[in-house]
């Protein structure tokens, strides 16, 4: 699995997981009136979209039919991530958010709860990643944190 990180309002980055949420969201309208039918209507769609529906890239076959489980345990949480020594470490707080030099920078509510490394760049900026995905550049003038170069989306061709 590889983490990719799309623009905020460009949905077209990541069109197979928007498509996906367009099918759901479909096949759930108009929606049903109780929460004990919305879960059956749900079900079903999981058991057509994985069990029945056929799959170009599969050659017509349903998901279900080259689906086959990891010999791998998945941990029940991630393993501490090993940051340098000389990067600052922070915290995710509640609310997405670390302090940094005196300034409360958001960064992300996915986060919560997690450590990151604030690392200082060769050019004198701060960068913020999460293992080693770069989360971005602390913009020391606004405190607030925007994009780097190398957190932008990579594509890759299929």
């Amino acid at each position: 699995m590889r983490h990719e990180r799309i623009d905020p309002g460009h949905p077209q980055q990541n069109g197979r997981h928007e498509r996906f949420h367009l099918t759901l969201l479909e096949a759930m309208r108009p929606p049903p009136p109780t929460k004990t039918a919305q879960a059956r209507r749900f079900a079903a769609f999981v058991r057509d979209y994985n069990d029945e529906r056929p799959h170009e890239a599969l050659g017509q076959r349903p998901p279900a039919s080259a689906y086959h489980s990891s010999p791998r345990a998945m941990p029940s949480r991630l393993p501490e991530p090993d940051y340098p020594v000389e990067a600052a470490v922070r915290q995710v707080r509640s609310n997405g958010e670390i302090k940094w030099r005196g300034e409360l920078i958001h960064l992300c509510s996915a986060l919560a709860g997690e450590t990151v490394a604030v690392e200082e760049t060769a050019d004198g900026q701060w960068q913020v990643r999460f293992f080693s995905v770069p989360i971005g550049i602390i913009d020391q003038k606004t405190s607030t944190l925007r994009r780097c170069a190398s957190a932008a989306p990579q594509r890759t061709e299929p």
